[in-house]
């Protein structure tokens, strides 16, 4: 009778042994964190919906007591201005003009840095004949064989100041684009000749 219990109790242990190792991707290893305690700020796609909490903004945001600042005689007034116009974080910028720019075929680092000193120019110019709200470029190279050697430069302002000034703005600063930027080749080319 023991070697029959000794028996039954070797074979009920060996089919729950097996029977416990057929599901092994169902166990979980304890790693002392608990994940439910934390939000999941993102959407897993075609998972499950998880809320999302955004932060209160902080330095975009209004200030709750704006205190009156009143500039002194040597203070730049104008600068309070446009840099309450770009405080807002909601407004929508827009390409309101594009343009590419010819560098040449034979194009290279120097005349890429010419070309940036241009952009500079150009941009300091529009913004302060006119002053618009968000205005901003991009540059991107699209040359077909010398990625330097064509650039399209985007003219890029808020919705409300590219309605209002955006065209006049983006004439501007491609006018004077083209114009430093065949100053500073012409300049360059002169100082390599000497």
């Amino acid at each position: 009778m023991k070697k029959t219990f000794l028996l039954a109790l070797g074979a009920f242990l060996l089919l729950a042994g097996c029977a416990s190792t057929e599901n092994y991707t169902s166990r979980r290893k304890y790693t002392g964190i608990d994940y439910g305690a934390y939000e999941r700020p993102f959407t897993v796609p075609g998972g499950d919906d998880y809320t999302a909490s955004l932060p209160e903004p902080s330095i975009l945001g209004e200030a709750e007591n704006p205190e009156e600042n009143v500039p002194g005689e040597d203070e730049d007034f104008t600068s309070e201005e446009i840099a309450s116009s770009y405080g807002r974080y909601t407004d929508v910028t827009v390409v309101a003009a594009a343009k590419r720019v010819k560098l040449g075929a034979s194009a290279n680092s120097k005349n890429m840095a010419l070309f940036q000193k241009a952009l500079d120019a150009a941009y300091k110019k529009a913004l302060r004949t006119y002053r618009p709200a968000g205005f901003t470029y991009s540059i991107s190279s699209v040359g077909a064989v010398n990625p330097l050697s064509d650039i399209e430069v985007s003219c890029i302002l808020g919705e409300q100041a590219a309605s209002d000034v955006g065209q006049p703005t983006c004439d501007l600063f491609f006018q004077t684009l083209v114009q430093q930027y065949n100053t500073l080749l012409e300049e360059a080319k002169q100082n390599a000749a000497l």
